[in-house]
């Protein structure tokens, strides 16, 4: 919202980035620094597209989150979501919620109710370390940053290395592996709100440079900040607390017999509780909700992946993984048939790839094969005052299969040619009863699309890069329910091509590191959630297809060792969005997507004080936008800022204190409004208020 009035500046962005791609190269060289030996900026390895990359050769645009920046600029961030909110074109509109990934929501089309009856069609969703996060471990389950490696978000779509459930882009979580030197790690933490913290890890030889093993637990929790002020709220079977546990082990086998063979396995259990919203009603900032029921969601997932590599040491390698989870949640609501659910899932994958050459070879590449296999339970038990009917019952199962490929061509020391290729295909069963309907869904369909990929970098000199990428992404369809007139209406797979400039930079003697993407990315059969008046007040909503929709916009990201103990970063989002046709419902037509923020930056900056001591800030600033697709006044977001402080005093390595203090000046702003049919009027997810804490940590 806001940026149809800034047409100018998007168009002067965008002068100003393809200037930047040609011309600022030239000009930047001659005003490097003639200093050695300073400190530089880390080079960045991505690892997301199947293969290692350094960032200057990744076409893609993606920001990592590294080890060190989550310890040091993340205090009091336990968690995924927690730790990405500065990301351009990155917005959560709750803090129960899926990522909008430039103005797509990862969630996928079906939420909320919809997403029961009808199953869910995730747009993205988070890896980590191969297991791919069911939807509603994805949504009400938490991903720890604990003992984490590297953090890498994905812009755009990512379908043609990811496969299905990726066109809005990826989010792959990377943890620590087993060392063959002993090492360990600890941290507690406690703040207002009743926040609490408490993790441990520990790794090291079993037997001496061939088996290794590595333990990594953490627990985090806080009381939501919402007040349930109702006399009459319903308890009972519910908890509106956030907790989240997490518990990782890996042994690692390097058999000195087989040089080349790493063997890994992985077995992890996360469980999480939260409600289903952080909402407030009139007057939003007092945080005060006159609602009686707020479900909350429990979850817990166990999975084990086995991963065998094997490196022929002539540029081959060989990578097979196998994963298989099994997870439940329950939605509680506190008064008996009124939306209690049972969600049972088991999914299995295999992928095997084969990569040969590095990125500096002429010739070097990627091929695999992708499947897995997911089926659920579900429950739902909600009354239908129409019918007295009580139970919803679905069994849901998914097979997706993916065929890849990619190829990179030196063409000359300066040019390269990569192109891609998936086939994809994905078959959606989803069999049961609603009580809405009296007639079962018996939904089978098989969609399958082709995504090819292709780039072209330009290597200006060692520091530059630009270059341009074209790519398809694609989201399979589904089936939803109309509760108006109790009929179940299937909807078209939706397609994307992404056209996208981009420039990598590493200036000053390495001090200074440029990333910027220019987008643009037109959509056909788009998919979107559109209300229906069930009753006067009450509404519900079902999936449809836009013809066609489209949205462009830029990334960039600056990274700047002023001194050789400061360190500044800066990077800014900007989106426009518009529905083009829409049959189904024509007045949503030059409408922008929901939750799409027209622009967004962050500022901050890290200073070692001295070898001891160590203080960092970030301010964080989104525009407008509207909440629904309906681009409805009364749900229109205003813009907000945020901005967070933190310091650590390190006594030795064994011990370092730390503060944190997030949401400095407490800006209580709406982030999502709706109405909620149960209060009669608009109730609103909230930013987080002032929340601080302090902690100790170390390593031995």
């Amino acid at each position: 919202m806001g940026f149809r009035s800034s047409g100018r500046l998007m168009g002067g962005v965008s002068v100003l980035t393809l200037a930047a791609l040609f011309v600022t190269p030239v000009f930047a060289q001659e005003q490097q620094a003639e200093a050695s030996g300073t400190t530089v900026l880390k080079p960045i390895v991505v690892t997301g597209e199947k293969v290692a990359r350094d960032m200057k050769n990744t076409a893609s645009s993606v920001s990592v989150k590294s080890s060190d920046e989550l310890k040091k600029e993340k205090t009091g961030d336990p968690t995924v979501s927690d730790a990405i909110k500065d990301i351009p074109n990155v917005v959560y509109t709750d803090n129960v919620s899926a990522p909008i990934i430039r103005g797509l929501d990862t969630q996928g089309p079906n939420t909320g109710a919809t997403a029961f009856f009808a199953g869910t069609v995730p747009r993205a969703t988070i890896n980590v370390d191969g297991h791919y996060l069911g939807y509603n471990e994805f949504i009400y389950g938490a991903t720890s940053i604990w003992d984490v490696e590297s953090i890498e978000v994905f812009r755009g779509p990512q379908t043609t290395s990811q496969g299905a459930n990726a066109i809005a882009g990826a989010i792959l979580v990377n943890t620590k592996d087993p060392t063959f030197t002993p090492e360990a790690s600890y941290q507690a933490e406690i703040g207002n709100y009743h926040q609490k913290r408490a993790s441990f890890a520990v790794s090291g030889p079993l037997i001496e440079d061939e088996l290794a093993a590595r333990l990594a637990i953490d627990y985090s929790g806080r009381d939501t900040f919402i007040d349930y002020i109702n006399s009459g709220f319903a308890h009972a079977g519910t908890n509106q607390d956030f907790k989240e546990f997490n518990a990782r082990f890996k042994l690692l086998w390097e058999p000195p017999e087989i040089p080349g063979l790493t063997t890994k396995l992985t077995y992890s259990y996360n469980a999480a509780n939260r409600p289903s919203q952080e909402a407030a009603s009139r007057p939003f900032e007092d945080l005060n909700h006159v609602t009686t029921t707020m479900p909350s969601w429990s979850q817990n997932t166990h999975t084990g992946i086995l991963d065998i590599n094997y490196d022929f040491e002539n540029g081959v390698k060989l990578f097979n993984q196998t994963q298989f989870s099994a997870s439940d949640a329950r939605r509680r609501v506190g008064v008996v048939n009124n939306g209690d659910a049972n969600i049972d899932q088991k999914n299995v994958s295999h992928e095997t790839r084969v990569t040969f050459g590095d990125q500096e070879d002429v010739l070097s590449g990627v091929a695999g094969i992708y499947y897995a296999h997911t089926q659920a339970d579900e429950i739902l038990y909600l009354l239908n005052p129409a019918n007295r009917r009580t139970l919803s019952t679905f069994d849901d199962t998914k097979d997706n299969l993916g065929i890849f490929s990619e190829l990179s061509y030196r063409l000359t020391d300066q040019w390269t040619l990569t192109g891609g290729l998936r086939y994809q295909t994905d078959r959606i069963q989803r069999a049961g009863r609603s009580v809405y309907s009296n007639v079962a869904v018996d939904f089978d369909e098989t969609f399958s699309e082709l995504l090819p990929k292709a780039s072209l970098a330009y290597a200006i000199n060692d520091d530059w890069t630009v270059g341009g990428m074209i790519s398809r992404g694609y989201n399979p369809g589904g089936i939803s329910l109309n509760i108006s007139s109790g009929q179940w209406l299937p909807f078209e797979k939706e397609t994307i091509w992404n056209y996208e400039l981009y420039t990598r930079a590493k200036l000053l003697d390495d001090r200074l590191t440029l990333n910027s993407n220019l987008f643009y990315m037109d959509y056909k059969n788009a998919q979107y959630n559109i209300p229906v008046v069930i009753s006067s007040g009450i509404t519900q909503s079902y999936t449809i297809n836009a013809q066609k929709a489209h949205a462009y916009g830029l990334e960039v990201g600056a990274d700047y060792q002023v001194l050789d103990n400061v360190t500044l970063k800066a990077s800014a989002g900007v989106l426009k969005t518009e529905i083009d046709q829409i049959s189904s419902n024509a007045s949503y037509a030059g409408n922008e997507f929901a939750k799409s923020p027209g622009y967004m930056f962050s500022i901050g900056a890290s200073w070692d004080v001295t070898d001891k001591f160590t203080v960092s800030g970030q301010v964080r600033h989104i525009d407008g936008y509207y909440s629904d697709t309906a681009n409805t006044a009364a749900y229109a977001i205003d813009p907000y800022t945020i901005a967070d402080v933190r310091a650590s005093y390190k006594f030795q390595e064994e011990m370092e204190v730390y503060a944190y203090v997030k949401n400095v000046f407490d800006e209580r702003a709406p982030t999502y409004m709706q109405q909620n049919r149960g209060i009669g009027g608009i109730e609103a997810s909230m930013t987080e208020p002032r929340m601080f804490g302090i902690g100790v940590r170390g390593t031995f």
